[in-house]
C-alpha cells in the first residue's frame, strides 16, 4: 500500500511540475511577444508566472526528498558504518518531519486566515488564500516523503559513500 501511495504522489508531483512549468513558460513567451512584437503587455502575466514558480518550488521540495537531491553535508555518511548511516538518515528524516509539520500548521493557518479576510491578488483579483495553499499541501507531501525515507532506511540500511565508491570501482574493473 505504501508503494502505491508513493507512486501516486510521484505521478501527482510530476503532473503539477509539468503544469506549472508549462504555464510559466507559455505565459512568459506570450508576454515577450506582446511586449516586443505589439508594444503592449498582459497586466496579469507576471503574477501568474511568479505564482507558478512558487508552486514549483514547493512541489520540488517534496521531489527533492524523494530523490535525495537536497543539499547536504555527507561527511558522517562517508565514514559511518551502514547501521550508523541508517540512524543518521532516520534522525534527518525526523527533523524534516518536524519542519514539514510547521509548514502544515502555519501554511494552513495562513490559508484559512487569508481566506477569512478576503484578500485578493493585485492583478488577477483572485483570493490570495489559494496561492498560500501550496505551503500546507507541500508540508503534507514532505511528511509522506520523509516517512518513506524512514521506511527505506529501516528496511535496508543506506550504504556509506565510501562503500558506494568502492562498489562502483569494482563494477568498472
Amino acid at each position: 500500500m505504501f508503494k502505491a501511495l508513493n507512486r501516486f504522489i510521484d505521478r501527482l508531483e510530476s503532473v503539477a511540475m509539468v503544469a506549472c512549468m508549462s504555464i510559466a513558460t507559455i505565459i512568459t513567451s506570450i508576454q515577450v511577444v506582446y511586449r516586443y512584437g505589439f508594444n503592449s503587455s498582459l497586466f496579469w502575466a507576471e503574477e501568474v508566472v511568479i505564482y507558478s514558480i512558487i508552486c514549483m518550488s514547493f512541489v520540488g521540495a517534496s521531489m527533492g526528498v524523494r530523490h535525495g537531491a537536497h543539499i547536504s553535508v555527507d561527511v558522517l555518511n562517508a565514514i559511518a558504518s551502514p547501521s550508523v548511516n541508517r540512524w543518521l538518515h532516520i534522525v534527518a528524516a525526523v527533523l524534516g518531519i518536524a519542519f514539514a509539520g510547521f509548514m502544515v500548521f502555519f501554511g494552513f493557518q495562513l490559508f484559512f486566515s487569508t481566506l477569512d479576510r478576503g484578500q485578493l491578488t493585485a492583478a488577477l483579483r483572485l483570493p490570495m488564500a489559494w496561492f498560500y495553499l501550496p505551503i500546507g499541501l507541500s508540508g503534507v507531501l514532505l511528511i509522506l516523503r520523509y516517512l518513506w525515507v524512514i521506511h527505506e532506511a529501516w528496511v535496508k540500511p543506506p550504504v556509506s559513500h565510501a562503500e558506494e565508491i568502492a562498489s562502483g570501482a569494482d563494477k568498472l574493473i
